[in-house]
């Protein structure tokens, strides 16, 4: 859930208790061997970093 206050500002809001005290899930830090099966493990990267996850710090709720 998003807020807009005006043209320029906007805010993720918890979905569940509406709270403000929302941050985005840092993703696991990752390593890439090198090897024959490289660009199968960059596909399956790329496809992990395209969605962003937020979690609410006052009632513990994750979403995408």
């Amino acid at each position: 859930m998003v807020k807009i206050w005006d043209d320029t500002t906007t805010v993720e809001t918890c979905p569940v208790c509406d709270s403000l005290e929302v941050r985005v899930v840092e993703p696991d830090w990752f390593v890439l061997e090198l090897g024959a099966d490289l660009a199968q493990r960059a596909d399956l990267v790329r496809r992990a970093e395209a969605g962003i996850e937020f979690h609410c710090r006052d009632c513990g709720w994750n979403w995408f």
